[in-house]
């Protein structure tokens, strides 16, 4: 559903910027959260396979997950 004319001057005149940048900047903030998340749990999979209380299965399937959790996340955000 898209805003009208008259709801898209009171945003603009309100806030300051445009609802298509608002858009953008909430969109940019979720996927770069989404990042550092896969970043982290990565990293965290990484060191406990290299001291040995992680196997390489489940590091791979860590792997996987992520990689399925950040697909998913951007085709439904930038779709």
């Amino acid at each position: 559903m898209s805003m009208t004319a008259a709801q898209t001057a009171a945003f603009q005149n309100v806030s300051g910027f445009s609802a298509q940048s608002s858009s953008s900047l909430w969109i940019s903030l979720t996927l770069v959260l989404a990042l550092l998340w896969c970043t982290w749990v990565m990293w965290t999979a990484y060191r406990g396979w290299a001291a040995g209380s992680v196997r390489f299965g489940a590091f791979g399937g860590s792997a996987a997950r992520v990689l399925l959790v950040l697909l998913t996340l951007m085709f439904f955000t930038l779709s």
